[in-house]
């Protein structure tokens, strides 16, 4: 997989370019957090500086007509080069006392409204470079296995490199990571041709952006695949959030912080396992239905394990499931949404799924006070389980399907009553 994907010259500089920004996120988000912890030795002003990094990702589906109008490597480039530009000047801002807290939340935050172009333009960049449907697949199947990756090596050394360097030179070697990038990318647009690239206008007028969003998502409404897996989707995130918010508990409850990581590193290494079976395995919607059931049992089995090591290995099959169904619902959504439109209905999932994350949390910490934490897992379990069935039983969703390198996909847009026919 890896030799005919790297034998492709500009993928190979976009795979490159994607990790090293990635790798530089991680460490930016590390020594961030790091460094407001530190200065202010306030859980209070950490989760501000937090939810300044995360909460306009709840907007990115207002960019999606953006990335559909001008070159997505260009808007990448513009992305990584003010967040490198930012990122810089953090260190200048770093003193003995607070006074300058607050302009650096500002500036996380304006590096965030700017990040929101990065995956949106990238995942409609793996098209054009890769326009077989076996290509995007085994891409989007590489590109999650590296950043498992670099997730794992993030938790395992993030901290030895701000010891090894010192915090300011680590924000240095964040900007570095995403100058380079940055001016990769830029490079790139120059080998894509005219065809690969979308519409250029020169502005964007208010009805225009307005006309843009309502065809982008006119388009998920005439899809019937679309219009099943999306919501389904933002379910699974509302409910994997619960998961989330239980996990520093578990360290605690086990008595030591490192708990915490190992808990997470064993997730990461399921999602990078489920994206290598991503090969190995049919690429159709039956599999993502059973991917569904396989990560509610494996939920109810966390649930309802004592010990922290089961519930790591338990953790690691949700893990697995996690990968196979990011990788083959991106692919398919990549396969089937005319690129002209990618942009749109990318950042529209990635607006779902960020808005369902805090969603989850925020409901799951709700119950967690009313009832005990193993009951409202196993709940959220069952309910996946329940909705793995369900897509399994429509028919839309059992006979879609990738074909080989040099055939069409396979997309059944039935009605409403057929595609619930079991």
């Amino acid at each position: 997989m890896k030799t005919k994907l790297f034998s492709n010259y500009r993928f190979l500089s976009f795979y490159l370019s994607r990790s090293s920004a990635n790798i530089a996120d991680s460490i930016y988000s590390i020594v961030l957090l790091y460094f407001v912890q530190s200065m202010t030795e306030s859980v209070a002003y950490t989760s501000f500086m937090y939810s300044a990094t995360t909460s306009t990702a709840i907007f990115s589906f207002l960019v999606g007509p953006v990335v559909d109008r001008y070159s997505p490597s260009k808007l990448v480039s513009l992305s990584l080069l003010v967040q490198a530009g930012i990122i810089f000047s953090v260190p200048f801002l770093i003193g003995e006392n607070q006074s300058n807290l607050f302009l650096i939340l500002a500036l996380v935050f304006l590096a965030s409204c700017f990040s929101l172009l990065f995956y949106p333009a990238n995942s409609k960049i793996i098209p054009m470079l890769l326009p077989s449907n076996e290509g995007i697949v085994k891409a989007n199947a590489l590109i999650s296995s590296t950043d498992q990756m670099i997730n794992i090596l993030g938790y395992l050394v993030g901290a030895s490199i701000i010891i090894g360097m010192g915090m300011k030179n680590t924000f240095f070697l964040a900007s570095g990571l995403l100058l380079v990038s940055g001016i990769i990318y830029l490079q790139m647009n120059r080998k894509l041709t005219i065809s690969d690239t979308s519409k250029k206008v020169s502005t964007i007028e208010p009805k225009s952006y307005l006309h843009d969003l309502k065809e982008g998502f006119g388009f998920v409404n005439r899809s019937t695949f679309l219009k099943i897996m999306l919501p389904f989707y933002g379910l699974i995130n509302f409910l994997m959030a619960i998961l989330i918010i239980t996990i520093p508990s578990l360290a605690v409850d086990a008595g030591s912080p490192i708990y915490y990581s190992l808990i997470y590193i064993a997730f990461f290494i399921g999602v990078l396992i489920g994206s290598v079976l991503t090969n190995k395995l049919p690429k159709s919607g039956i599999v993502i239905a059973f991917a569904w059931i396989f990560m509610g049992v494996s939920l109810g089995v966390f649930a309802s394990v004592q010990g922290i090591w089961l519930k790591m290995a338990a953790v690691l099959l949700i893990g697995i499931s996690t990968g196979l169904i990011n990788v083959l619902q991106t692919s398919l959504i990549q396969i089937i949404t005319p690129n002209e439109l990618l942009g749109r209905v990318m950042s529209f999932l990635t607006s779902l799924s960020n808005a369902s994350l805090p969603l989850g949390a925020l409901i799951g910490g709700i119950l967690a006070l009313r009832f005990p934490i193993e009951i409202v897992l196993f709940v959220s379990a069952v309910l996946i389980l329940l909705s793995g069935i369900l897509l399994l039983m429509i028919k839309t969703v059992r006979e879609f399907v990738i074909q080989g390198e040099d055939e069409e996909v396979l997309q059944l847009e039935s009605t409403s009553t057929d595609s619930m026919q079991a």
